[in-house]
């Protein structure tokens, strides 16, 4: 699949591709952007399948494994290796693919508030459990509700929501055991105690890559929109580039 991809600053820049999360769409990087583009960044931002002006597909094809695919396509098309790769929730399960299976292609690696996915059966099985407790049709209710406009709009695939939640919640023992081979110095952006994600698991998560860390800030599951002058400061320097604000 070809995504639609939005590619901005300097040619000659070192490439850095963001990557949004589950009912976003390129445009919510337009901060990040910003303050990448003065640091001399080559920078791609794609709509994912299903989102803004990628193509749809069926919804059996909303998967990790061939958003995964698209993006090492991208990547390809434009001949990059050495990348940087920022990635926020479903955005970030995909970077963490990339950086895991094919680790020299990524120099750095940014991470925001992206749960990772259970370790075994019977950690899936419990995580279903809580989930059907809650009510389980109710987190998706409220994600249609929060993505109504892009639904609306057309700029959303309202068949991508519930195979997306699941693919997060399928165990994956094979991502546990291949954080060690990530070569990239990365950084795990947490959002607090504000964030469904918990802390603490980020935390394990960041200390089984070898170059990795942990940065917690309370700004709940959306950390660039909660705070994005603090954000990407963060990300421009973790980035190596220097330290600049959102305008």
């Amino acid at each position: 699949m070809t995504l639609a991809c939005r590619i901005t600053g300097d040619p000659a820049g070192r490439p850095t591709v963001l990557l949004h999360a589950l009912g976003d769409t390129g445009r919510g990087w337009d901060r990040l952007v910003s303050a990448l583009r003065p640091l001399g960044r080559r920078v791609f931002v794609p709509d994912q399948r299903g989102h803004g002006l990628s193509p749809r597909v069926r919804a059996d094809a909303y998967t990790f494994e061939l958003m995964y695919r698209d993006v090492l396509a991208l990547l390809d098309r434009h001949r990059l290796d050495g990348v940087d790769l920022v990635g926020h929730s479903m955005g970030g399960h995909v970077a963490w693919l990339v950086a895991q299976r094919q680790p020299w292609r990524v120099g750095r690696l940014v991470i925001e508030d992206t749960p990772p996915p259970p370790r075994d059966g019977a950690a899936e099985a419990e995580l279903r459990a809580r989930s059907r407790q809650a009510g389980d049709r109710a987190p998706v209710v409220s994600l249609y509700r929060e993505f109504r406009e892009l639904l609306r709009t057309g700029e959303l695939d309202g068949a991508a929501v519930r195979p997306v939640i699941d693919g997060l919640r399928r165990a994956d023992p094979g991502w546990w055991r291949r954080l060690p081979e990530v070569t990239a110095e990365t950084l795990v952006i947490s959002g607090g105690r504000s964030s469904p994600v918990p802390r603490s698991l980020l935390a394990e998560v960041a200390a089984a890559v070898p170059r990795g860390r942990l940065l917690a800030l309370d700004a709940g599951h959306y950390v660039h929109r909660a705070q994005p002058e603090r954000y990407c400061a963060e990300v421009a320097r973790f980035l190596g580039r220097g330290r600049r604000a959102c305008s």
